[in-house]
Protein backbone atom coordinates (compact mmCIF):
# COMPACT_ATOMS: atom_id res chain seq x y z
CA UNK A 1 0.00 0.00 0.00
CA UNK A 2 1.15 3.56 -0.62
CA UNK A 3 0.06 7.13 -0.10
CA UNK A 4 0.16 9.47 -3.10
CA UNK A 5 -0.05 13.25 -2.71
CA UNK A 6 -3.40 14.29 -4.19
CA UNK A 7 -1.74 17.19 -5.97
CA UNK A 8 0.42 14.75 -7.94
CA UNK A 9 -2.50 12.63 -9.15
CA UNK A 10 -4.58 14.03 -12.03
CA UNK A 11 -7.73 12.13 -11.01
CA UNK A 12 -7.68 13.13 -7.34
CA UNK A 13 -10.55 15.65 -7.49
CA UNK A 14 -12.82 12.99 -9.01
CA UNK A 15 -11.72 10.29 -6.56
CA UNK A 16 -12.29 12.60 -3.60
CA UNK A 17 -15.72 13.61 -4.92
CA UNK A 18 -16.73 9.95 -5.30
CA UNK A 19 -15.68 9.36 -1.69
CA UNK A 20 -17.93 12.25 -0.59
CA UNK A 21 -20.84 10.90 -2.65
CA UNK A 22 -20.84 7.56 -0.89
CA UNK A 23 -20.02 8.78 2.62
CA UNK A 24 -22.82 7.95 5.09
CA UNK A 25 -24.27 10.70 7.29
CA UNK A 26 -22.74 8.99 10.32
CA UNK A 27 -19.29 9.81 8.95
CA UNK A 28 -19.90 13.53 8.47
CA UNK A 29 -18.90 16.16 10.99
CA UNK A 30 -17.89 19.11 8.82
CA UNK A 31 -20.71 19.45 6.31
CA UNK A 32 -24.35 18.57 5.96
CA UNK A 33 -24.91 19.16 2.22
CA UNK A 34 -23.08 17.63 -0.72
CA UNK A 35 -21.04 20.35 -2.45
CA UNK A 36 -21.23 20.89 -6.19
CA UNK A 37 -18.30 19.55 -8.21
CA UNK A 38 -17.20 23.14 -8.81
CA UNK A 39 -17.18 23.96 -5.06
CA UNK A 40 -15.42 20.70 -4.32
CA UNK A 41 -12.72 21.42 -6.92
CA UNK A 42 -12.23 24.89 -5.43
CA UNK A 43 -11.89 23.41 -1.94
CA UNK A 44 -9.29 20.90 -3.10
CA UNK A 45 -7.37 23.59 -4.98
CA UNK A 46 -7.30 25.79 -1.86
CA UNK A 47 -4.81 23.33 -0.27
CA UNK A 48 -6.71 23.25 3.05
CA UNK A 49 -4.58 20.60 4.77
CA UNK A 50 -0.96 20.11 5.80
CA UNK A 51 -0.95 16.82 3.89
CA UNK A 52 -3.56 15.05 1.75
CA UNK A 53 -3.09 11.68 0.10
CA UNK A 54 -4.92 9.11 -1.97
CA UNK A 55 -4.65 5.61 -0.50
CA UNK A 56 -3.50 3.20 -3.21
CA UNK A 57 -3.13 -0.56 -3.15
CA UNK A 58 -1.87 -3.09 -5.68
CA UNK A 59 -1.71 -1.83 -9.26
CA UNK A 60 -2.55 1.72 -8.17
CA UNK A 61 -6.17 1.01 -7.25
CA UNK A 62 -7.55 3.95 -5.28
CA UNK A 63 -9.27 2.72 -2.11
CA UNK A 64 -9.60 5.98 -0.19
CA UNK A 65 -7.98 9.18 1.03
CA UNK A 66 -6.36 10.50 4.18
CA UNK A 67 -5.39 13.98 5.34
CA UNK A 68 -3.67 15.82 8.17
CA UNK A 69 -4.98 19.27 9.15
CA UNK A 70 -2.90 22.18 10.34
CA UNK A 71 -4.21 21.34 13.85
CA UNK A 72 -2.78 17.79 13.53
CA UNK A 73 -6.21 16.19 13.04
CA UNK A 74 -6.37 13.05 10.94
CA UNK A 75 -9.25 12.39 8.58
CA UNK A 76 -9.58 9.17 6.62
CA UNK A 77 -12.19 7.89 4.19
CA UNK A 78 -12.24 4.49 2.49
CA UNK A 79 -14.59 3.41 -0.31
CA UNK A 80 -17.33 1.09 0.99
CA UNK A 81 -16.11 -1.83 -1.14
CA UNK A 82 -12.76 -1.66 0.65
CA UNK A 83 -13.82 -1.01 4.25
CA UNK A 84 -12.75 -3.41 6.98
CA UNK A 85 -9.68 -4.54 5.03
CA UNK A 86 -7.19 -2.71 7.25
CA UNK A 87 -6.47 0.05 4.72
CA UNK A 88 -7.52 2.91 7.00
CA UNK A 89 -5.44 1.60 9.91
CA UNK A 90 -2.39 1.15 7.70
CA UNK A 91 -2.87 4.57 6.08
CA UNK A 92 -3.09 6.25 9.50
CA UNK A 93 0.13 4.57 10.64
CA UNK A 94 1.85 5.60 7.40
CA UNK A 95 0.63 9.20 7.72
CA UNK A 96 1.85 9.44 11.32
CA UNK A 97 5.23 8.07 10.20
CA UNK A 98 5.52 10.60 7.37
CA UNK A 99 4.46 13.54 9.57
CA UNK A 100 5.70 12.94 13.14
CA UNK A 101 3.93 15.01 15.79
CA UNK A 102 3.78 15.03 19.58
CA UNK A 103 0.02 14.54 19.39
CA UNK A 104 -2.52 13.57 16.75
CA UNK A 105 -6.27 14.16 16.96
CA UNK A 106 -9.29 12.65 15.21
CA UNK A 107 -12.70 14.34 15.15
CA UNK A 108 -15.26 11.57 14.74
CA UNK A 109 -19.03 11.68 14.46
CA UNK A 110 -20.32 9.92 17.63
CA UNK A 111 -22.53 7.72 15.42
CA UNK A 112 -19.50 6.41 13.51
CA UNK A 113 -18.82 3.43 15.78
CA UNK A 114 -16.44 1.73 13.34
CA UNK A 115 -14.16 4.74 13.14
CA UNK A 116 -14.22 5.23 16.91
CA UNK A 117 -13.23 1.59 17.45
CA UNK A 118 -10.45 1.82 14.86
CA UNK A 119 -8.88 4.94 16.39
CA UNK A 120 -9.15 3.46 19.90
CA UNK A 121 -7.43 0.31 18.64
CA UNK A 122 -4.62 2.56 17.36
CA UNK A 123 -4.22 4.00 20.89
CA UNK A 124 -6.28 7.19 20.56
CA UNK A 125 -8.40 8.08 23.58
CA UNK A 126 -11.68 9.97 23.90
CA UNK A 127 -11.01 13.50 25.20
CA UNK A 128 -14.10 15.61 24.52
CA UNK A 129 -17.57 16.02 23.09
CA UNK A 130 -18.24 19.12 21.02
CA UNK A 131 -21.68 20.67 20.60
CA UNK A 132 -22.80 23.07 17.88
CA UNK A 133 -25.75 25.37 17.37
CA UNK A 134 -26.50 26.26 13.76
CA UNK A 135 -28.34 29.58 13.56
Amino acid sequence: MRLVDIYKSPDSVDVLYRLLEERPKSANISHKLMPSRKKHKGFVESCPYTAWYLVLVTYGQRVGAIYLTREDEIGVSIFKDHERCGYATTAIRMLMGLHPRKRFLANINPENEGSIAMFEKLGFSHIQNTYALDV
